[in-house]
């Protein structure tokens, strides 16, 4: 039997494709052999470990110097700032933001135990890129921090999220089954006073949290489903600049208190001060009010956000 290449053979293709950056075609007419058996050796120099391919997310001067300037202006313990175009509409920057999330989201959760999850357009974005296999099938252990919300609306399906999140992690998650949103008085079955119990006994052991941001409701198209449609008239007449886990507050950070009123299923965000970390992924001039609000009243303690919003931040601050 024909002995198969030796080590050093392969390293030399790989350093020709790698390093070099020398075609397929190019390594085959230099080595005298086929672009197949070329193929097959680039592929074997990756499983041996002999490639480590390292992505570096795009990055700019400008950009870090918007991070260093928000984390300042905010008082955040860290500030991400992610390069977009400039007219980069809603939709890119949020893919902008929860591309780097992805990234970022495993070093600092590295010492978490349990770690709250919110939702939200960005946050969902950042569940479907999380790299798989990030974990030791340890921890952490991804809790929910709201409720079940509506029938269509991806961003808003808090299991799922969870379950995106614990799989890239090699993780447990906790499921929830109950609605966010139900009529003030409305009872609990003892089955389901149970689950909540044991909602809010996670909710007491969380590390961290990982959080969405609203826009204004005067600017938002899809406010929750479930919500009384009295307390939504109330929301869009009122100074509300966001909301965070369906707590809505004003600049002062001050929390809105409605006239027409319902039971909400969903973490306490002033427990968010609590905690070693409360990880904010929210973008566009839209939130900018409410991102600058949230961080001074500290509910959030890191921002992962674009350049175009990190400067209409700083021009308000």
């Amino acid at each position: 039997m024909k002995p198969g290449p030796d080590v050093s053979t392969i390293y030399r293709i790989a350093r020709y494709y790698y390093a070099d950056g020398l075609s397929q075609d190019q390594i085959a007419g230099k080595e005298g052999v086929s672009r197949s058996q070329i193929s097959r050796l680039i592929d074997k120099a990756r499983e041996l470990g002999m490639v480590r391919i390292t992505l570096v997310p795009p990055s700019s001067l400008r950009a870090e110097e918007l991070a260093r300037d928000l984390a300042k202006a905010l008082g955040l313990k860290s500030a991400v700032v992610v390069p977009v175009r400039k007219n980069a509409d809603d939709e890119e920057i949020s893919l902008a933001i929860a591309t780097r999330a992805a990234d970022c989201l495993p070093a600092m959760l590295a010492e978490c135990e349990f770690v709250g999850v919110g939702w939200g357009h960005t946050v969902y974005k950042t569940a479907e890129l999380l790299p798989r296999g990030l974990g030791n099938g340890s921890r952490p252990n991804f809790v929910p921090l709201i409720g079940t919300s509506g029938d269509d609306n991806p961003n808003l399906q808090i299991n799922t999220i969870i379950d995106r999140f614990g799989a890239a992690f090699r993780t447990k998650g906790l499921f929830v089954n109950i609605p966010c949103v139900r009529e003030t008085g409305a009872p609990l079955s003892k089955i389901e006073e149970q689950r909540v119990a044991m909602l809010e006994e996670r909710w007491s052991q969380l590390d961290a949290a990982v959080v969405g941001l609203g826009a204004p409701p005067t600017e938002s198209p899809n406010l929750i489903d479930e919500l009384p449609a009295e307390y939504k008239a109330e929301l869009k007449r009122s100074n509300a600049c966001g909301d965070i886990l369906a707590h809505f507050f004003g600049a002062d950070g001050e929390l809105f208190k409605a006239e027409h009123s319902y039971e909400l299923l969903a973490f306490d965000i002033a427990g968010l001060r609590g905690l070693k970390r409360s990880i904010c992924l929210a973008g566009g001039a839209a939130k900018a009010r409410g991102i600058a609000a949230a961080a001074r009243a500290g509910f959030i303690s890191d921002l992962v956000t674009d350049e175009l919003t990190a400067i209409e931040i700083l021009e308000a601050v």
